[in-house]
């Protein structure tokens, strides 16, 4: 699981708790169960046959939100398009010579991250069709390890259920910045995290708690704020009662959704985007100097990190993290960022064209489908 998507469980049980819960005062609330309220009740036949369009949309729901979203968006955060840096994927020494005449000729060399087809091609040519899932297991375990852990602390007495995830990130800092450098190695399947491979606990959790309370705090004002908007809205989209009873799309409801969904990206782009870019780069930089990457890296942070050996701390700051990456750097994450939204909502109105005939079709038959 890549570090932007270690709080994504916090912030949907958080959501969904400030709507059903008293993290809001009752009387405020506009999701109470109305009979009056519009929905499709749906059989659980019909039911199935979502499901089954949901397992056929499944492929393209792990490539755009974990290969894409997580891997993709890794190499652009840590990629440097200094041309020198490119020796971790050099070829021979004629290959070399080609390219620095090239290079002399038409300029620095387009960062691999520019283009999705260029980093999909870049990541099957070293590590074949694996490539596009550098560090899934890795991520599985976290995943694992983080519910197991936010469970297990969320039943302890006086402590926040919000405050749970923040100590299970923290407890897992190390695991985390290990999956960091799977992705970015050169060749990931060389040092494994049970073979010597995993960052030394303590090391790590000094160089990343900042950026990663940082990065819980932007995720949990995105989804107090996204409930608190809901709520003002009386967006009606969580059902208590029955399970197979869906709100039904109306005008008023898609406007409404519209504008939580422009609040949330906004807030993410403002807040979640940039503590995910820091906490991504000081984690990159705690890996061994001696391990290559597979994109570009500077590995000095614009020469802010100085050796252990002389002294110096050996990872990147907060503060140097998010002002050694240059205007042109940025613009590239930015722009990786809008692509991979685009795609996102490409993909869900796909899913949603799919399987709404379903719930159109109930208006045939009120008390169930396909019955």
């Amino acid at each position: 699981m890549s570090s932007h998507h270690q709080f994504a469980a916090m912030s949907f049980s958080v959501l969904r708790r400030s709507l059903e819960s008293n993290l809001f005062a009752p009387e405020t609330s506009g999701l109470t169960e109305s009979p009056h309220s519009p929905t499709y009740n749906v059989s659980p036949f019909a039911l199935c046959f979502v499901a089954l369009i949901t397992i056929v949309f499944a492929p393209a729901f792990f490539y755009t939100t974990y290969t894409v979203k997580s891997i993709y968006t890794t190499l652009a955060i840590v990629e440097s398009p200094t041309p020198d840096a490119y020796d971790a994927v050099s070829g021979d020494e004629t290959d070399d010579t080609l390219a620095v005449a090239a290079a002399e000729v038409s300029g620095p060399p387009e960062p691999v991250t520019a283009s999705l087809r260029r980093t999909h091609k870049l990541l099957r040519s070293v590590n074949g069709w694996r490539g596009n899932f550098r560090g899934f297991f890795l991520a599985v375990l976290i995943f694992i390890l983080s519910a197991l852990g936010t469970l297990v602390l969320a039943a302890v007495p006086f402590l926040p259920p919000i405050l749970a995830s923040l100590v299970v990130s923290l407890a897992l800092v190390h695991l985390q910045a290990a999956w960091v450098h799977t992705v970015i190695r050169a060749n990931p399947s060389s040092t494994s995290i049970f073979r010597g491979g995993l960052p030394p606990f303590r090391r790590t959790f000094k160089a990343t708690y900042i950026p990663t309370f940082l990065l819980w705090v932007a995720n949990l004002i995105v989804t107090l704020v996204s409930a608190a908007v809901i709520r003002a809205l009386k967006l009606d989209i969580f059902k208590t009662g029955n399970p197979t009873s869906v709100p039904r799309l109306t005008p008023d409801m898609i406007w409404k959704a519209i504008i939580v969904f422009i609040v949330a990206v906004s807030l993410v782009f403002t807040l979640t985007f940039p503590a995910n870019v820091i906490l991504i780069r000081v984690q990159a930089s705690l890996l061994p100097p001696d391990e290559d990457t597979i994109v570009p890296m500077d590995r000095s942070f614009n020469g802010t990190v100085e050796p252990a050996v002389f002294g110096g701390r050996s990872y990147v700051t907060v503060k140097d993290a998010f002002f050694t990456l240059s205007r042109a750097s940025w613009k590239r994450i930015v722009i990786l960022f809008v692509k991979l939204h685009a795609l996102l909502i490409f993909v869900n109105i796909l899913y949603a064209v799919a399987i709404l005939p379903i719930f159109l079709l109930s208006d045939h038959k009120p008390n169930a489908l396909f019955e």
